[in-house]
């Protein structure tokens, strides 16, 4: 478009600007040729040159050059007619094609490693029983940890308790106190590794359910 109107410009004075030799040859056929020559290659290289069109801040920008970085949020590459050549994301989403593409493409390798790492449905299954009975040893001693830790604490605050009585309030032996708070810490660590245990066991059933499903429409689509 604004290409077309600078020919427009440059076409009114395209005789002189052929030289004077091309000015004597007048209307001479080998001169008319010359010239229509001239002028197609001039308006072949104008028609050629596309135009760009976007937004900026609520208005519709059209122009000979992209935009720039910062005003480029999607524009769209047009010909001289106004047809639309090519469409061009903006930053924002071209980071999420990428990003699409990269989950894609981790997507493919994931299928991968699933076939070639079980052979049957029944290898998957086995895996997955093995992964969530080692997490179930872990928890099952842990309580059993905690079992023994409550029993032991249960016999050092009877003897505070003894203690206190004889002595009054706070005055039981400095180590009885400090193995009470060292017990009591070593439950409470024992039920936050089982928390977080119970959490991985779900996570485990949770990833190994879904590969159960992929599996089997890979091996669906496989035939």
């Amino acid at each position: 478009m604004f290409q077309a109107m600078r020919l427009t410009g440059r076409s009114t004075h395209a005789p002189e600007a052929l030289g004077p030799s091309m000015s004597r040859v007048g209307s001479g056929r080998v001169s008319r040729m010359m010239l229509c020559s001239v002028l197609f290659a001039l308006c072949a290289t104008a028609t050629a040159e596309p135009v760009y069109k976007y937004e900026d801040r609520g208005l519709i920008i059209y122009q000979d050059r992209a935009p720039d970085s910062v005003q480029d949020n999607g524009h769209s590459i047009l010909n001289n007619q106004g047809v639309v050549l090519e469409q061009v994301l903006s930053r924002q989403e071209r980071r999420e094609a990428r990003k699409r593409e990269r989950e894609k493409e981790l997507a493919r390798i994931r299928d991968r490693a699933l076939l070639a790492t079980f052979t049957t449905e029944e290898d998957l299954i086995r895996t997955r029983d093995d992964r969530i009975g080692m997490i179930d040893g872990l928890i099952g001693r842990l309580d059993d940890r905690i079992r023994i830790l409550s029993e032991r604490l249960a016999v050092v605050d009877k003897r505070v308790q003894m203690q206190e009585k004889s002595q009054g309030p706070g005055n039981a032996q400095e180590t009885l106190y400090a193995e009470q708070k060292s017990i009591q810490r070593n439950i409470e660590n024992a039920w936050s590794l089982i928390d977080s245990k119970a959490a991985e066991r779900g996570e485990v059933a949770d990833k190994f359910e879904d590969d159960l499903i992929r599996y089997r429409e890979l091996k669906a689509q496989r035939g």
